[in-house]
């Protein structure tokens, strides 16, 4: 809808789009936003509306996130709000039940807090030297050989694309006389332009939420149900709505605070209250009954901790089956002792090389 909105109905967007052409969307849509969200959320108030809510915790959580945790803060080597945003992200991972990545992040996290909790030097040397931690180069080439090579290749066939790879890597003169040399840089004047679009966009958009207030309806009662979004006229699973739509406490359609036992007489009125970024809402003064935090959503990401956690720790102590392969081979003693000054210098080599590659690369 956004793409069509800004670069016409003929223009295609690709299945898998440039980091580029995601980047500038991205940061269109966050700047667009805050144009007029003063106003959307004036005009909506304490709504607990679940396209609403959805919508605000995509632009107000998500998308930041997104733009933030890697170009802003890890780079700037600011260690406590990266900490915090790769605590997010778990959290985004998790809703969205992203399997293959609701688990790293709590693999960073413990090893983060277990060398805080006993004082142990690599926690100052994280914070100190936040940037240099830094798997880019690493990630870049396997793009790279994954690019150039099919599965069909050996393994030594890999290797040795790897190894060209890696020579050609500063003699790029062949392949510069085929590349485009245009400025892909787009001027500030056309970047405000498209913010505005992106504004007006999203106007229409609240609009039309806005006039569909309360028609959000579950469509069926599976594990993870779906719910149909009148102002989009599509049946989403759960997890594309806000947090609190995912916990076994869904908010209320009929009352304004969620609050098992509202301190207040008419759990109604939404004055004095807070809708959080979850999408629970509380009166101000039944929030303390949770030490100022959702309660529901506390315990559903408490419960995916948990559910994590044991998961990995059973992968990670399963006996391999006959046909998978160790990732380090057990050595033979027999001829151990013999080598055991051979092999200490051909490591001592290795570590040596590959140091002066890493130094070479970063600098």
């Amino acid at each position: 809808m956004l793409y069509h909105d800004l670069f016409g109905d003929k223009k295609v967007l690709s299945q898998k789009p440039k980091q580029t052409v995601i980047n500038l969307i991205l940061d269109l849509t966050f700047n667009g936003w805050k144009n007029i969200r003063d106003v959307i959320i004036h005009r909506f108030g304490n709504s607990k509306d679940a396209e609403y809510r959805m919508m605000i915790d995509l632009l107000d959580n998500s998308i930041p996130l997104t733009l933030d945790i890697y170009a802003v803060l890890f780079r700037s080597g600011y260690f406590e709000g990266y900490l915090e945003s790769v605590v997010r992200v778990w959290i985004l991972f998790q809703r969205l039940r992203r399997h293959n990545y609701n688990k790293a992040p709590l693999v960073f996290l413990s090893d983060v807090f277990y060398w805080e909790l006993n004082n142990h030097p690599m926690a100052n040397t994280l914070k100190n030297n936040l940037p240099i931690f830094n798997d880019y180069f690493v990630e870049n080439f396997h793009s790279s050989i994954r690019s150039q090579t099919v599965e069909s290749n050996s393994a030594l066939q890999i290797i040795q694309k790897a190894k060209i790879i890696d020579a050609e890597k500063n003699n790029n003169s062949f392949k510069e006389s085929f590349i485009n040399s245009r400025n892909p840089i787009i001027s500030q004047d056309k970047l405000n332009y498209l913010e505005k679009k992106v504004s007006l966009f999203l106007f229409s958009l609240f609009d039309k939420i806005y006039h569909n207030i309360g028609n959000t309806n579950q469509i069926n009662n599976s594990k993870y149900p779906s719910f149909i979004l009148s102002s989009f006229e599509i049946n989403v699973d759960v997890k594309v709505l806000s947090l609190a739509w995912n916990t076994e406490y869904k908010p209320a359609n009929d009352k304004f605070c969620d609050a098992e036992t509202c301190l207040l007489p008419n759990n109604i009125d939404s004055f004095n209250g807070i809708v959080l970024i979850c999408g629970h809402g509380f009166h101000k003064e039944c929030l303390t009954l949770y030490n100022g935090k959702c309660n529901y959503c506390f315990n559903y990401l408490s419960f995916g901790v948990q559910k994590n956690i044991s998961a990995l720790t059973t992968r990670l102590t399963t006996p391999l089956k006959d046909n998978e392969i160790p990732l380090v081979e057990e050595e033979t003693n027999d001829s151990l002792d013999e080598n055991n000054d051979e092999n200490m210098q051909s490591i001592l080599e290795r570590l040596e090389q590959n140091i002066d590659n890493q130094f070479e690369i970063l600098y």
